[in-house]
């Protein structure tokens, strides 16, 4: 699965989250584009199966991504762009990306590694494929 719009929210405006699925982080974030745009502010809810941003200004704009689209993310420094420090992904082998700017900068270590925790929980079934010999 790709990046998809989410428009489904509990009554307490929370994600739903799917069978199996337990909500493990969540923290107040922008949600920014590649073209480093924001979409505003919003909760970012890192889970067992993805990771996924609701935007509190607009109830009919979020986003989900399972983890084995997610093909690279990091801790971003790019002070020319952004005021603190904010996590970078990268989705598919296309390139897009997109940045997610925590609220609290002192919450991003926190947040960067549950990511890299679940993320864990999803390992690359074609990996052995990828191994150049």
């Amino acid at each position: 699965m790709p990046l998809v719009k989410v428009k489904n929210r509990g009554s307490d405006g929370k994600m739903v989250c799917g069978i199996d699925e337990k909500i493990v982080c969540e923290v107040k974030s922008d949600w920014v584009g590649g073209d480093k745009k924001s979409l505003g502010s919003g909760t970012l809810f890192v889970t067992t199966k993805s990771i996924t941003w609701l935007s509190s200004e607009n109830k009919e704009l979020g986003y989900s991504l399972d983890y084995p689209s997610l093909t690279m993310h990091a801790i971003s420094k790019d002070s020319k762009h952004f005021k603190n420090a904010c996590i970078y992904g990268q989705i598919g082998f296309e390139g897009d990306d997109f940045y997610i700017v925590i609220a609290e900068e002192s919450e991003i270590t926190k947040v960067y590694d549950t990511i890299c925790q679940c993320s864990a929980l999803h390992p690359d079934e074609d990996a052995d494929n990828d191994l150049v010999t």
